[in-house]
C-alpha cells in the first residue's frame, strides 16, 4: 500500500457526534503534550506563567482576584479542543498536530517573563554646601570619597557614614559649612532569611540551576519583579542553614507591600508579603515547610500573578 493511503475518511456530511469528539479529544491532547513540552523544557521561563498573569489582570476586571495556573491549563486545553471546528481536521492525528502546532505558536508568540536580577543596597547622599568668595561662573561641584577623620563635628561624623558626598561652592552662603541630608535613590532595603524545616538542602546550590528551587520578589508598585536567587549587585549568601540575602528594590512610594514567593522541591511554596519603607532595613523571614506534594502539583493550585 502506498503511503499517504487513508481509509475510513469520511465526508464532512457523515461526521456524528463521537467523530467531533475524537477529534476534540485528540486536539486537546496535542495542547496537553505541547504544554508539557514547553513547561519541561523552559521551566520558568515558561510562557504560561506570562499568560497566567495575563489571565490574573483580566480577572481583576471582572472582579476575580485570582486565577490559578490549573484555570489556565484547562483554557487553553478547551481552545485546542474547540479550534477543530475552525480547522477542521478529519484525521485524529491530524487534529492532534494541529493542536500541537496551535499551542507551539501560542508560546513562542508569548514573551517569557524573566525576573531581573536583585540590586544592591542603596546608601544615602550628604549634600556639603560651602560659601565662596569666588564668582558664580568659577563654582564647581564634585562627587569625592572621605574619611572620619576629616571633620571633627558632629555633623561631619553622620557624613563620614555614606560614601559620597556633592561639593557646591555658593557666594551667597555663609562662612560656616552646612550639611543638608538627601536620599541617593528611592529605595527599598531588604534582607530576606530563607529557611527550611529540618536545615538546609545538601544540594541547595545546585537547585537553582536545575529549578527545583527558585524564588521571587515582587514591588506591585512599580511592577517590577526580581528573581530572588540571581544578584545585579545584591548580596545572596549561605549561613548556617539559612539563605541570606541583601538586596535594593526600586521604590516609587514611601512604603509599600513586597510580595515574595519561594518554590523549592521538596517543600511547599510560600507565598508571603512584606511591608517596607523607604530609609529602612526590612528584615524578613520566610520558613519553607516540607511537603509531599509534587512541586509541579503545587504550582497548578497557585496564582501567578507576579
Amino acid at each position: 500500500m502506498p503511503y499517504g493511503t487513508k481509509r475510513g475518511i469520511r465526508t464532512p456530511g457523515q461526521f456524528g457526534v463521537g467523530d467531533y469528539l475524537g477529534l476534540a479529544l485528540a486536539g486537546a491532547t496535542g495542547i496537553v503534550a505541547a504544554l508539557i513540552t514547553d513547561y519541561n523544557s523552559k521551566g520558568e521561563a515558561s510562557a504560561i506563567y506570562t499568560i497566567n498573569q495575563w489571565a490574573v489582570a483580566g480577572g481583576r476586571l471582572l472582579g476575580i482576584e485570582a486565577i490559578p495556573l490549573y484555570a489556565v491549563v484547562l483554557g487553553m486545553i478547551a481552545i485546542g479542543a474547540g479550534s477543530i471546528f475552525y480547522f477542521q481536521p478529519i484525521t485524529r492525528q491530524g487534529a492532534f498536530a494541529q493542536g500541537f502546532g496551535l499551542l507551539a505558536v501560542m508560546m513562542t508568540a508569548v514573551p517569557s517573563d524573566l525576573a531581573g536580577g536583585l540590586e544592591a543596597i542603596s546608601a544615602d547622599l550628604v549634600q556639603r554646601e560651602f560659601s565662596s568668595a569666588e564668582p558664580r561662573e568659577n563654582k564647581l561641584r564634585r562627587d569625592v570619597a572621605f574619611d572620619d577623620s576629616s571633620f571633627a563635628t558632629r555633623e561631619a561624623r553622620v557624613a563620614a557614614s555614606v560614601q559620597h558626598a556633592s561639593f557646591t561652592p555658593d557666594p551667597a552662603a555663609a562662612e560656616e559649612p552646612r550639611l543638608v541630608l538627601a536620599q541617593a535613590s528611592s529605595t527599598y532595603n531588604v534582607s530576606i532569611r530563607i529557611t527550611f524545616e529540618g536545615g538546609l538542602p545538601p544540594n541547595v546550590r545546585s537547585m537553582t540551576g536545575s529549578g527545583a528551587l527558585r524564588g521571587r520578589l515582587h514591588n506591585p508598585d512599580t511592577q517590577k519583579t526580581y528573581n530572588l536567587f540571581k544578584s545585579a549587585g545584591g548580596r545572596i549568601t549561605v549561613r548556617g542553614d539559612a539563605i541570606l540575602i541583601r538586596a535594593g528594590i526600586s521604590a516609587t512610594q514611601p512604603s509599600t507591600t513586597l510580595w515574595a514567593r519561594v518554590e523549592a522541591e521538596g517543600y511547599a511554596i510560600e507565598q508571603v508579603s512584606k511591608a517596607a519603607r523607604v530609609g529602612t532595613t526590612t528584615n524578613w523571614t520566610i520558613a519553607m515547610k516540607k511537603s509531599t506534594t509534587p512541586l509541579f502539583v503545587q504550582r497548578l493550585g497557585k496564582s501567578y500573578w507576579f
